[in-house]
């Protein structure tokens, strides 16, 4: 069996980002790189279990199965080493700029391609592990999620975590072969766009919403200039050394949002905010959404900016 206890060591490679980084520069880092103070968080907990999130153990435990397909969403290594049977997607190949907004979800017609060329097959488990920077695999979870793949997973603490476990490894070179991959329906739930979150803003100054909002970003961009009513709640303060935090934690440090009321995430380019988005979902907020166009949209200018 392989051990829960893991150790991580991230290196701090982005001078002068600190421990609250004031502007998008943190978007491509690491939780380490752009971490903040851990606001009250509580220490400890019992492990974060959802149908959403698993660990290595669950993994090992499948490993081989044919109804579960890995991803491998590292912006580098996969070719020289993967966790065996995985395929390789990275978000980028699902993104692009509309209407003037980069980095959003490109629309299904555009995705299946895409999906075929990686290989990925229909009525499978699809379990997600990624690298630096965490939010990566928490993207192509939510994306695929919104594509209507019906069951897909994220593996805490990814590849790091499967190789601090002593998991198999594969280093043959990938054989991938393209699939017959049908996106049949989307789930229009899980986008919202920046006039519709408008409209659900209320009359200013917008002191009864009637949505809730999670701004993942640093505190300084926060503080620069936000989405009126906005919680702030950096994206890197859900992980502890490369693992989300236990279930404890985590209510703490939403403490104050209902579960049960329709809630959207949203950072600088939808990156962050994926990880904000994959967190709620896995604490069992029933309606959790993801504002795909976030700052790049709202602060260009048109939206209300509270300060």
């Amino acid at each position: 069996m392989l051990s829960r206890i893991w150790v991580f060591v991230f290196a701090l490679a982005c001078t002068g980002c600190g421990s609250d980084p004031a502007s998008s520069v943190c978007e491509p880092l690491t939780a380490g790189e752009c971490a903040e103070p851990d606001a009250g968080v509580p220490d400890g907990g019992s492990p974060l279990e959802s149908s959403v999130v698993v660990d290595v153990d669950w993994l090992e435990a499948r490993l081989g199965d044919p109804d579960v397909q890995l991803i491998d969403t590292r912006s580098f290594g996969y070719e020289a080493s993967r966790i065996p049977g995985a395929i390789e997607l990275r978000p980028s190949a699902l993104a692009k700029a509309i209407d003037g907004v980069s980095s959003q979800l490109v629309s299904a017609i555009e995705a299946q391609p895409v999906l075929r060329a990686a290989a990925l097959r229909n009525d499978v488990t699809a379990l997600v592990y990624g690298g630096s920077p965490e939010y990566d695999a928490a993207r192509v979870v939510w994306a695929l999620r919104y594509y209507g793949h019906l069951d897909v997973r994220y593996l805490n603490g990814g590849f790091a975590a499967w190789v601090e476990a002593g998991g198999a490894l594969d280093t043959d070179p990938p054989n991938i072969e393209p699939s017959e991959y049908s996106i049949v329906a989307v789930n229009e739930d899980l986008l919202v766009r920046g006039d519709w979150v408008l409209s659900q803003l209320g009359e200013a100054p917008y002191e009864a919403p009637a949505i809730q909002l999670v701004d993942a970003r640093s505190s300084g961009e926060y503080e620069a200039g936000h989405i009126p009513s906005a919680r702030s709640v950096n994206w890197s303060q859900n992980l502890d050394r490369g693992l989300l935090r236990s279930r404890t934690e985590l209510e703490a440090l939403y403490s104050g949002l209902a579960p049960d009321r329709t809630t959207v995430t949203y950072c600088a380019s939808g990156l962050r905010g994926s990880f904000a988005w994959l967190t709620l979902s896995a604490l069992g907020y029933s309606d959790a959404r993801l504002y795909d166009g976030s700052w790049n949209e709202w602060g260009a200018g048109g939206f209300p900016v509270e300060q």
